[in-house]
């Protein structure tokens, strides 16, 4: 069984002061659309969601109000995303063999690509959706000049799920160092710091991060496209 951890208690400081969370793409929130492409994985037993600390009533509220049936809890995230997600993780059920984390602000992602995602985890106890990387890639020193330019056919932009054995999960997060806990950017850094491998599963369908206020008509346009497709 996957229990889901859903990450939407993020400031969303470069959105000018509009929670992304609680935009709405179609009609259903950014967050609770990504919970329910979950919602319909028969491997997921339950969703968990870090929700802003001040506001867990409301996101609470309208995951069951748009049929979020599997919804185990809602938790007051941290400042960080670690610290969300560490927050959620005394609610994760005892039975749950695998834990996957969501950003919350990825809504587009699609159940296939999830299930995938989970298959991979399955074989090699650690997987995260990902897409090969497009453009150059250029590492800059700290004066600002570049210092060397990586092959980009090994390049990869992790996104989310990210999905683990939670024994591992649990027992990596254990020996990690907190200090550098505290500066990794995704789940599977951790497993990364601990010497463990994590398999990369290419995903088929769009799954854009909504970072800034355009990202909002963006991912309205491909939810368009998308059924629009399907109504044909």
């Amino acid at each position: 069984m996957v229990s889901v951890i859903i990450v939407a208690a993020g400031s969303s400081a470069r959105m000018n002061g509009i929670n992304k969370q609680l935009e709405k793409i179609g009609d259903t929130p950014v967050f609770v659309m990504s919970a329910l492409k979950f919602e319909k994985s028969e491997k997921v037993g339950e969703i968990i969601i870090a929700a802003p600390e001040d506001d867990a009533a409301r996101y609470e509220k309208l995951a069951r109000n748009f049929g979020v049936t599997k919804l185990a809890a809602v938790i007051a995230g941290g400042e960080t995303r670690m610290q969300s997600v560490r927050s959620c993780l005394p609610a994760v059920s005892p039975k749950a063999d695998f834990i996957a984390i969501h950003d919350g602000a990825r809504p587009l992602i699609e159940t296939e690509d999830i299930e995938r995602v989970f298959a991979d985890a399955e074989k090699y106890n650690a997987a995260i959706a990902a897409v090969p990387a497009v453009d150059t890639v250029k590492q800059v020193g700290s004066n600002g000049f570049i210092e060397s330019t990586p092959a980009r056919g090994n390049l990869y932009y992790a996104q989310t799920p990210q999905v683990f054995r939670k024994k591992l999960y649990l027992e990596c997060l254990e020996k990690a160092d907190q200090t550098a806990l505290e500066r990794v950017t995704d789940d599977s850094s951790i497993l990364e710091l601990c010497g463990e491998y994590v398999k990369i599963t290419e995903i088929n369908g769009c799954n854009m991060k909504i970072t800034r206020p355009e990202d909002l008509a963006a991912a309205e346009a491909v939810f368009k496209g998308k059924r629009a497709v399907k109504n044909v």
